[in-house]
């Protein structure tokens, strides 16, 4: 029975705000002050949608949270790429490995998003795909449908190193999504250790432990915990207790709906972008690639290296072979160049300031002098009293 304008409030607004950086009906503690700026915006746009027929009366005046402007990530390089992909067997099991690591050579021969991966078909225009020109002397693109997150429709570039790596599929595989990860392998028997507590129970932590703590406690993801819980969403995770008391533990255990060992079913469908992305992230955890330390003052969390991450580190290698900002933006899709320039002209900046200050360096200690004249690497010879007075004999007569 509520209508529009009983929600359209900046007293409404701003408790939305505090509810997403606690963290609510997400799979973490928390959310970045970026993350919760971007959804306020899509609920921003809703209401101007509204004001603009007249359902609300007015617009709440909302302030964005304060945000660092600097990536949540950072590049990672090629050795760092080649660590996850040796990584990638431990956390995945080793039959789906190979589907896994072929994922990751796409997103670091693409730049693509977690969403463009699980988009990415070999021949459906609906979808991202690749066209391969017309003669020898075209070269390869990518089709990108207006359902991408710019909402254009485009043909980019192709990057020779994905070219490369869809050309090692023989041409009657070539059906169907190029890139499909297989479900994680995992003990269907269930582990020995996790349990899921009766809802009487999650009731009761849920009021006094964080999310977090729970799913330690019942050694499940905080994924797994939150699917559980469904109690109201007031609870803010920042005051709640870290950890649950090993009495605590054992009493739940005894209580448990799913008790240790019981059978669990594995899904046969294809995985979703959000399971993917986990999966992959938690290979840049097993890769031990840090990308984000821990800072309590910024609210930043430690974070390790994912799919976005292999992407600014394709952006990082273009910009090292000099490929413009120009350029760049196509390749990233961004939806304007401000984002590029924002994300990536440090990184330009920096480079050729690096490369400005090797050059002239490597110039000043190239450039001894030998009698006068610019000469190679070694040290020039002094010259004596004789051969100085016929150097000075020879310049008069010029």
């Amino acid at each position: 029975g509520m209508l529009m304008d009983n929600i359209a409030t900046l007293d409404a607004i701003e408790h939305l705000q505090e509810r997403l950086l606690a963290g609510d009906l997400s799979h973490l503690d928390e959310r970045s002050p970026n993350t919760v700026n971007s959804v306020v915006r899509v609920v921003m746009a809703l209401l101007r949608f509204c004001f603009t027929r007249k359902w609300i009366a007015a617009m709440p005046h909302v302030e964005k949270l304060d945000t660092d402007e600097v990536m949540k990530g950072r590049p990672i390089s090629e050795a760092e790429f080649q660590q996850m992909l040796d990584s990638t067997e431990s956390v995945v099991g080793a039959s789906p490995a190979a589907s896994w690591k072929f994922a990751l050579q796409i997103l670091w021969g693409s730049a693509f998003r977690i969403g463009d991966l699980m988009d990415f078909s070999w021949n459906d225009p609906r979808h991202i795909h690749p066209v391969w020109g017309r003669s020898q002397d075209d070269h390869p693109t990518l089709a990108i449908p207006s359902s991408q997150k710019n909402g254009k429709t485009q043909e980019i570039p192709m990057l020779p190193e994905l070219a490369e790596l869809l050309l090692t599929i023989p041409e009657g595989q070539r059906s169907g999504w190029v890139a499909n990860p297989e479900p994680v392998e995992f003990d269907c028997s269930g582990s020995e250790e996790s349990f899921r507590p009766s809802s009487a129970d999650i009731q009761q932590l849920s009021k006094k432990y964080r999310t977090s703590a729970i799913a330690a406690a019942c050694r499940v993801s905080a994924a797994s915990v939150r699917r559980w819980q469904q109690h109201d969403a007031n609870s803010d995770q920042r005051k709640l207790c870290k950890e649950i008391p090993a009495e605590v533990v054992a009493r739940i255990r005894r209580n448990a709906d799913r008790a240790p060992g019981e059978k669990l079913r594995k899904s046969s469908e294809r995985l979703t972008k959000e399971r993917v992305g986990r999966v992959i992230s938690k290979i840049g955890e097993a890769a031990g690639i840090e990308v984000q330390v821990e800072d309590s003052r910024l609210t930043k969390r430690q974070k390790f290296a994912s799919a976005h991450d292999i992407r600014r580190g394709v952006a990082q290698r273009l910009i090292n072979h000099g490929v413009s900002a120009e350029t760049l933006k196509v390749i990233m899709r961004h939806k304007n160049f401000a984002t590029t320039e924002r994300h990536y002209g440090a990184i330009r900046s920096a480079q050729k300031a690096a490369a400005e200050i090797a050059t002239k360096l490597s110039s000043a200690q190239n450039s001894a002098f030998v009698g006068g004249l610019v000469g190679g690497m070694k040290k020039a010879p002094q010259l004596n009293a004789a051969e100085l007075e016929v150097l000075k004999s020879l310049v008069s007569k010029l």
